[in-house]
């Protein structure tokens, strides 16, 4: 299924049956009275759930991590989509993954009813649930049957309040790794190193991979440039026009004498393929279409040899980031600063404009495909970004933050909400 598709049934189906199921579980909480206790010896099962966006699992690396050192004895599950499980598989304290197959509706179900079943099986004690709109990811959670629920609310509670016991107000205007620590602040989990993504660990096999569509691209261990000029079907908003790609490319080749390699998934190789038709005469010899090509480790592999990626606001951009491989990186309709990384060796190019940012605030973008935002965006500034990268003159860092902005004067959480049978 598209994601506009999932969208549309989670609103139908899902929303009605979050509300159900959420006064029913009101009623039960205050009949039970079941032990809500967390403690490093009372958790003994933890759950992280983010059905889409590989970008988010990546910022999500901190909060596993202060996860693994406030409960060292817990196994940690996380529950995904299938597509993502490759990248899951990578990352560290992750013991268990549990997928569902969104690729049709009969599917989703099937696999949607296995899921809650091992989970259940699994008597969870913590489960964090990081999607933000989802009444499917509500009505997963719920039905874990976990003691401890901890979600996401913005605009309204009401949906949510019984189906979690714990809620956590979401901040658009902050860091998302922050955000998603001070869900684990919930449960008395301090951050563990909050300023650094991943690892995404890669394999003998990954490298190999690499190693091996380099070579038979004729690029052996010589250094190269990597061009993301996709996005998901979440947003294609954010995607930079690919007829100014393609300039850059030839300025790329033209001032560095470097190879610049492109990437995609299968479903993106006809938009690539349409950029390099754009590419100058004289530097197409230079570029390399490897879209559709590579696995998600063999792709993580190419981007940690790279000398730079140059993204749009998608996947490989946060996978660039957690494997320390320089990044330019190009946002319109997302606020950096929200989803952005502050760091050495990473260019953010990003026009503010009056009506960016849109996603996370609208259900359709106000510029209905007409993303100025990115259109802003010159060939001649991301240019400079990339020379400044090649030349190491970089100096971007990231800026603590106190203690005090994340609590109250109790030392409680900030931005809570907890359910009332607690």
């Amino acid at each position: 299924m598209k994601t506009r598709s999932k969208i549309q049934v989670d609103r139908l189906v899902g929303k009605p049956l979050a509300w159900l199921l959420n006064l029913a579980a009101r009623l039960l909480g205050r009949i039970l009275r079941r032990n809500h206790e967390v403690s490093a010896e009372s958790v003994r099962t933890i759950v992280v759930a983010k059905f889409l966006g590989m970008g988010s699992i990546v910022q999500a690396t901190p909060l596993i991590r202060s996860l693994r050192k406030t409960f060292p004895h817990a196994r940690i599950l996380f529950l995904t989509g299938i597509a993502c499980r490759p990248l899951v598989e990578r990352i560290d304290h992750v013991d268990v993954v549990i997928t569902v197959d969104e690729s049709s509706l009969f599917r989703l179900g099937r696999t949607s009813l296995s899921a809650v079943a091992s989970l259940a099986a699994a008597r969870v004690d913590l489960y964090f649930d990081l999607e933000i709109y989802s009444a499917y990811a509500s009505l997963i959670a719920l039905l874990s049957l976990a003691r401890n629920r901890i979600g996401f609310y913005r605009d309204s509670t009401g949906h949510k309040r019984g189906n979690y016991t714990h809620l956590m107000y979401f901040n658009t205007r902050h860091p998302i790794r922050h955000i998603y620590l001070q869900l684990g602040r919930l449960v008395g989990c301090e951050p563990v190193q909050p300023d650094r993504l991943g690892p995404v660990r890669l394999r003998p096999a990954d490298r190999d991979e690499a190693a091996a569509i380099l070579q038979r691209n004729g690029l052996g261990e010589g250094p190269y440039l990597v061009v993301n000029s996709n996005a998901s079907d979440l947003l294609l908003e954010r995607r930079w026009a690919p007829e100014r790609f393609a300039q850059l490319i030839g300025r790329i080749i033209h001032n560095f004498d470097l190879p610049v390699v492109l990437i995609g998934s299968p479903s993106e190789q006809a938009h690539v393929t349409g950029l390099i038709q754009n590419v100058p005469s004289s530097s197409s010899l230079r570029v390399h279409n490897l879209a559709g090509e590579l696995t998600l480790g063999g792709l993580c592999a190419l981007l940690g040899r790279a000398a730079c990626l140059i993204t749009n606001d998608t996947g490989p951009m946060h996978f660039a980031w957690a494997l320390g491989t320089p990044t330019v990186c190009l946002f319109g309709p997302v606020d950096p600063g929200h989803y952005g990384w502050e760091g050495q060796d990473v260019e953010i190019v990003y026009k503010r404009l009056y009506c960016s940012p849109c996603v996370h605030e609208v259900d359709e973008p106000p510029c209905q495909g007409n993303n100025v935002c990115m259109k802003r965006i010159s060939v001649e500034e991301v240019m400079q970004a990339v020379e400044c990268i090649l030349a190491g003159r970089s100096t971007r860092s990231q800026r603590p933050i106190a203690p005090e902005f994340f609590s109250d004067q109790d030392a409680r959480p900030l931005g809570r909400v907890v359910r009332g049978t607690l």
